[in-house]
């Protein structure tokens, strides 16, 4: 369970983490909002390469749900992408990353997942190491102000958006919920394809093309761990994508990795470790996951 639980979803958050450092150097050439287009376009093509046409048919009553973790996701993801290019990679997903607590408050008041206190005292952690990476007494531009306050926005959109899919998850595999969210996502993100593309050079061919399969691998595999662990758990080890895009953007882009990053990721690897130690209350919700939820190999 652990293996394909929240170690599944550590590798996810890795691929988020480039992700994010990707639509930082395509927010060069592109703007916001047409790179969630093309994220959305791209990986929804990919994932129905590898998927049957019976992967697109829902359980009875899941259709409403699914659109709404789509809307939720594709909301997140454009104002995350919007705080890409305002604020950076590095900030704009530290502050994204808070939305453990979110997805932890949606789980329990929703889906009625209890808290137990090892997984508050891990929400906390993640805050404190969020709030540490932060930095005290950071100064923003208006830019980077009106990037922070997207990225927060999405925070709140993507603990939404992770509480519905574990709850899809007791009854769809991953496959389904991944390609419904790309669908939706690209829906609402068509009308930015209509004020013409820019000049694609090969950096920013590059950089999309990078943007399209981690987003596609990453959700998928996060989908798929979701099955296995709790909304909370999923959401703390996902949210440690912060860490990753953090290098990255240090190691590509010359961004200088501080000690209060290195603190505060700490802290979030912490958090991890003490949620996953905290097994889900209800095994009964993975029983009712199909067969064929679980396929022989992460392959999008």
């Amino acid at each position: 369970m652990l293996l394909n639980g929240i170690g599944v979803i550590f590798l996810a958050s890795f691929l988020f983490g480039a992700m994010a450092v990707s639509v930082r150097i395509a927010s060069r050439d592109m703007p916001a909002m047409q790179i969630a287009f093309v994220r959305f376009v791209g990986s929804l093509l990919v994932l129905l390469a590898f998927n049957s046409r019976a992967a697109l048919r829902p359980r009875p009553g899941n259709f409403k749900r699914l659109l709404q973790r789509g809307l939720l996701g594709a909301g997140a993801i454009v104002l995350y992408y919007l705080a890409i290019q305002d604020a950076g990679a590095g900030l704009a997903t530290l502050l994204q990353c808070t939305y453990p607590i979110p997805a932890s408050i949606f789980a329990a008041l929703l889906m009625d997942e209890r808290l137990s206190g090892r997984s508050v005292a891990a929400v906390g952690l993640n805050l404190a190491g969020v709030l540490i990476v932060l930095g005290p007494g950071a100064r923003l531009s208006p830019a980077a102000t009106l990037g922070a306050l997207s990225a927060l926005g999405a925070s709140v959109l993507a603990g939404g958006a992770v509480a519905t899919a574990r709850h899809l998850r007791a009854s769809e595999n991953a496959s389904l919920i991944t390609i419904y969210f790309m669908a939706v996502g690209a829906a609402v993100t068509a009308p930015a394809s209509f004020f013409g593309m820019p000049h694609l050079s090969t950096t920013l061919v590059g950089a999309l093309a990078a943007v399209v399969l981690t987003s596609a691998g990453g959700q998928w595999l996060l989908h798929h761990g979701l099955g296995f662990t709790s909304a909370t758990q999923g959401s703390l080890a996902c949210a440690t994508s912060v860490v990753s895009a953090a290098v990255l953007e240090a190691l590509l882009l010359g961004e200088h990795l501080n000690q209060h990053t290195l603190l505060g990721a700490c802290l979030m690897v912490v958090a991890v470790g003490l949620a996953a130690r905290s097994q889900p209350e209800e095994r009964s919700q993975n029983s009712g996951v199909r067969r064929d939820s679980v396929p022989p190999s992460p392959e999008c």
